[in-house]
């Protein structure tokens, strides 16, 4: 049985791409956006058909893969304070 506080609970759930199969993906993969339909993906390759052309993507060129539209929400650990872009005054140096 489980314990209000155990571990598990706080687990995300698993990723599967089946809740993206058949749907409109975007794709970063090498630096360069794709935009297609998720046909599926196996061990080493993503598949997806492209607006002209089927594409093939090794899972190890992929950086970003999402449902189109859908943005990333605000992580504040992964932001930077607005003065680390500030040129220094010259009293502050």
């Amino acid at each position: 049985m489980k314990e209000p506080g155990d571990k598990q609970e706080a687990l995300p759930e698993r990723f599967t791409f089946d809740k993206l199969r058949f749907k409109s993906i975007e794709v970063i993969s090498a630096g360069i956006l794709y935009r297609g339909i998720l046909i599926g993906a196996d061990d080493t390759d993503i598949y997806m058909k492209g607006r002209l052309r089927w594409l093939i993507f090794p899972i190890e060129t992929i950086t970003s893969l999402r449902q189109e539209g859908h943005k990333e929400s605000f992580n504040p650990c992964k932001s930077i304070d607005a003065g680390f872009y500030l040129e220094p005054e010259a009293g502050d140096e």
